[in-house]
């Protein structure tokens, strides 16, 4: 798996089951939350390379080491919300 720098359409992100969740009015980035429970947060910094904070339904995080086998003590936060999309998609 790769990681994606693809933007991702609020179309497609409703396809997979993605809505928009509330965002703190002055935080950079938008927040997802899933159907099943997985959300998508922005960390809140307006040049973060990797913004992307993953969480699964239990509310660990889901590092980018998990598109490569070891979810949560390797990588980084995801670099787009479609990299973490497609990740949680092979997940079902």
């Amino acid at each position: 798996m790769t990681l994606s720098h693809r933007r991702i359409s609020p179309k497609e992100l409703k396809s997979h089951g993605w809505t928009m969740a509330p965002k703190h009015p002055y935080a950079a980035g938008r927040n997802y939350a899933h159907k099943d429970g997985w959300k998508i947060t922005h960390c809140g910094h307006p040049t973060a390379l990797w913004p992307y904070i993953l969480e699964d339904p239990a509310g660990n995080m889901i590092l980018t080491g998990a598109a490569f086998g070891n979810p949560r003590h390797f990588g980084t936060a995801w670099p787009t919300v479609a990299s973490a999309v497609d990740y949680v998609a092979t997940q079902r």
